[in-house]
């Protein structure tokens, strides 16, 4: 697969040309926002679109979206000055479910490692063995 930047690749298609266009518009929009109010509220939630005179928010809990609610329609002569233009704002909750994440079960056995380390051993490359002697360490000491 090539390393062609994104430009190249959209300048080709006028469909997918419009699309990052209207991507990229969007994401200003949301960096515009997002500097106008507190970081922990900008990790909370995203600018999404202004559409028919109103500007949506999404915000990933309701306590958020309850703030932004009070806050935001302050914050809209503000983005009228960086173009972005709306009378109104609509705040929504989307809710951003985290998966609580599986603990490493990986466990080598005894034998395994004393092979691995009988392995190690016998490897020409440095690094290899390095990383191998640290994997056996972490693998006994766990």
């Amino acid at each position: 697969m090539s390393g062609r930047p994104l430009n190249d690749i959209a300048s080709q298609d006028q469909t997918l040309a419009r699309l990052t266009a209207a991507a990229r518009e969007l994401m200003a929009l949301d960096r515009a926002f997002k500097k106008l109010i507190p970081q922990p509220m900008a990790e909370a939630c995203r600018a999404v679109r202004i559409r028919d005179d109103e500007l949506v928010i999404h915000a990933d809990n309701g306590i958020v979206a309850a703030r932004l609610r009070m806050t935001a329609p302050g914050l809209l002569p503000q983005l009228a000055k960086q173009g972005y233009i709306a009378s109104k704002v609509r705040v929504k909750v989307a809710l951003q479910i985290l998966r609580p994440k599986k603990p490493k079960t990986l466990a080598i056995s005894e034998n395994a490692l004393d092979g691995m380390e009988q392995a190690a051993s016998c490897i020409d490359n440095p690094m290899v063995r390095a990383a191998l002697a640290r994997l056996i360490a972490h693998q006994r000491r766990g």
